[in-house]
C-alpha cells in the first residue's frame, strides 16, 4: 500500500457467535459493513441454530447495539462446517471465540 491509497472494508467475518461477537457483527451492520458471523455448527436439522439465536438475542438487548431492529437482518449466518469458503472474500477476520486457550491455538 502505498502513502495516499486507502484499504476499504467492506465484508468482515466475525469468528465466534457469543455475547462479544454477536455485538461487533451489529456494530459492523450498523456502519454498513457487510458482517458474516461465524460459530460451531449446532447439532440437529438446522446446523446454523446457535448463530441465529445469537443474532435473535440482539434484537432483545436493552440497549440494543442495533442501529434498528431490522438491522440484525443484514447478519450473515454461517458456521464452520459449511461456509469456510466464505472467509476467502472477506476484507477482515475478527476473532471472538471464548477465552479457551487451547480452543484458541486450535482456530490460529
Amino acid at each position: 500500500m502505498t502513502a495516499g491509497s486507502r484499504f476499504f472494508v467492506r465484508r468482515v467475518a466475525v469468528l465466534g457467535a457469543g455475547v462479544i461477537g454477536a455485538q461487533i457483527a451489529a456494530h459492523l451492520v450498523n456502519a454498513g459493513v457487510e458482517a458474516i458471523l461465524f460459530d460451531l455448527a449446532t447439532p440437529g436439522s438446522d446446523p446454523d441454530a446457535g448463530v441465529r439465536k445469537a443474532v435473535d438475542a440482539l434484537r432483545k438487548l436493552d440497549p440494543s447495539p442495533l442501529a434498528t431492529a431490522a438491522v440484525a437482518d443484514a447478519i450473515v449466518i454461517a458456521n464452520y462446517d459449511q461456509h469456510l469458503a466464505m472467509l476467502a472474500d472477506c476484507d477482515l477476520v475478527i476473532e471472538a471465540i471464548a477465552e479457551r486457550l487451547d480452543w484458541k491455538r486450535d482456530l490460529y
